[in-house]
């Protein structure tokens, strides 16, 4: 029987009110896929429907804790829960705590991005349990236990089948490896595969990859000359066992390739071989990741003269100079990513040219910039999303008219996410002090205009930050979800600023003095 009247508990009658929009399941369960991990936490504590609906998404991506940082009491509330919504996991990161990985893994059935941090028997029902659904896997062991060790010790035990333990290990991920169907993103490091049968099958599986990441130990060995790696797009090699010829032999097998990282620290890559290569096959590589190595600038520049489709160039702490950033201003159109820390080569004269030729710049990453070429140039990269330069030096103004206008220059770049302005280089060679200091007196409040920055690094600056400034960043900027450098060199002050920071911005991550670090280059579709 239908009513058109309900009783609340103090008896009295009124007119039912609609279910808001919001409380319907079926919206919630559309939106929720839209918003980020931190959203959906602060979401949950809204009402119980909201609880109900929204939950299982905060599973989607989940991080094991370190063994050294696991506690068995407070884990037992988060085991159980993850068993109950282990279904919903796309992303989980093991880390090394396989303790726990082995608990939730037969519940996990939806798995698509797996990292593994620890080369051991006990990985192996999580990648058999989802070979239908991984679509990216790392395997990258912590290098603090790499398996050298790990398998030397277990050269004393033997199977019932009489085998090392370490081969069986192999040939057991190998296997694993090479069943799973969806897979099309792999990085692998320390596995050790040598022999031709290994090399045989582990090649032909990765016939069917998109990207490839080989680190160290994990292939020693050619691929059979006789494949082609149509679908591979990315490849990299970091610091990696196979001889420069047989990596060298790989690129050429793989006529789609647009993405290489190839690293090998303190050591000579034949990097001019890649131009004429791209040249003579007609193929466009649009990123390049050669950092740490010692080929020389004539070598590079040669190189880059011959990918002119190139969009990201990473060269940190290598001999890059004058000749290859000649070269990069021919792409001054199309280049998108500049990395030069630590390029002992590259003055700020270089840097200031960048910014005021390349248009289509989204991010740059560099040592110096002088604080006079800062005020006088015309910067016309107005797309660039990250920016991450110590500005350095004095200008013929007055020190007050020089920081507000250095401001005012950097608050032209309205699409930055990410501003780092306060180290120089990732390594000690530079040690110079930025000349600016953060002070809405000094001309912080010019800054206002970035209001899509999400990430703010101010380590090694001079500042006497203040609940004025925090205000200020906290309103001007919404989306700022990070911080780096201490807030007061007083603790007692630095702990009350952070728990202002933290109960007005829940989520918000502050971080002391760690170094800006690109991480290593790795494309996905």
């Amino acid at each position: 029987m239908n009513t058109d009247t309900t009783i609340d508990i103090t008896g009295d009658t009124k007119s039912p009110q609609s279910l808001h929009p919001l409380l319907l399941p079926e919206i919630l369960l559309l939106v929720a896929p839209l918003l980020s991990q931190t959203s959906i936490y602060h979401c949950v504590l809204v009402c119980r429907t909201w609880n109900a609906c929204l939950t299982p998404f905060l599973f989607q991506r989940v991080t094991l804790p370190s063994p050294r940082r696991f506690d068995k009491r407070a884990s037992r509330p988060m085991i159980p829960a993850m068993r109950r919504y282990g279904g919903q996991i796309q992303t989980l990161i093991c880390g090394d705590n396989n303790a726990v990985l082995t608990q939730i893994t037969p519940d996990c059935t939806a798995v698509e991005t797996l990292v593994l941090g620890k080369i051991a028997a006990d990985v192996l029902p999580i990648l058999r349990g989802c070979k239908d659904t991984l679509r990216r896997l790392e395997f990258t062991p912590n290098q603090t236990l790499r398996p050298q060790t790990l398998l030397a010790s277990a050269m004393s035990s033997w199977n019932a089948r009489g085998m090392p333990l370490g081969v069986q290990l192999t040939k057991d991920i190998l296997d694993a490896i090479t069943n799973m169907s969806c897979l099309e993103h792999l990085i692998l490091d320390y596995l050790g595969l040598k022999n031709q049968d290994q090399l045989v099958q582990f090649f032909g599986f990765c016939q069917q990859l998109v990207s490839l990441e080989l680190h160290n130990t994990a292939v020693i060995g050619a691929s059979p000359a006789n494949l082609l790696f149509k679908r591979m797009e990315s490849v990299s090699f970091v610091d990696c066992g196979m001889n420069l010829s047989d990596q060298m032999m790989f690129l050429v097998q793989c006529p789609s390739l647009k993405h290489i990282t190839w690293i090998r620290v303190g050591h000579m890559i034949p990097i001019e071989m890649l131009g004429p290569l791209w040249t003579m096959s007609k193929r466009e590589l649009e990123s390049l990741d050669i950092s740490n190595g010692i080929m020389a600038d004539d070598n590079i520049a040669l190189t880059l003269n011959k990918l002119p489709c190139l969009t990201s160039l990473v060269a940190r702490a290598s001999l890059v100079g004058p000749h290859s950033l000649s070269a990069v201003d021919r792409l001054k159109e199309t280049v998108e990513v500049i990395d030069l820390v630590d390029c002992a080569q590259v003055t700020p004269e270089m840097v200031n040219h960048i910014l005021s030729t390349c248009t289509a710049l989204r991010s740059l990453s560099a040592d110096r910039l002088w604080a006079m070429d800062v005020i006088d140039s015309q910067w016309v990269c107005h797309e660039l999303q990250e920016f991450c330069v110590v500005i350095l030096g004095h200008s013929v103004l007055p020190k007050y008219e020089t920081q507000h206008a250095i401001y005012t220059q950097i608050a032209k770049l309205r699409k930055l996410r990410l501003l780092n302005l306060g180290r120089s280089g990732a390594t000690p060679n530079w040690s110079g002090k930025s000349c600016l200091d953060l002070g809405l007196a000094n001309g912080l409040g010019q800054l206002s205009a970035l209001d899509q920055l999400e990430e703010f690094d101010f380590c090694q600056m001079r500042h006497k930050l203040g609940m004025g400034e925090l205000k200020f960043m906290l309103k001007s900027w919404p989306k700022l979800e990070a911080m780096h450098g201490y807030l007061s060199l007083d603790q007692d002050r630095d702990a009350f600023l952070a728990s202002f920071l933290k109960n007005s911005r829940p989520g918000i991550k502050l971080k002391h003095n760690l170094r800006y670090r690109r991480p290593t280059t790795r494309w996905e579709a």
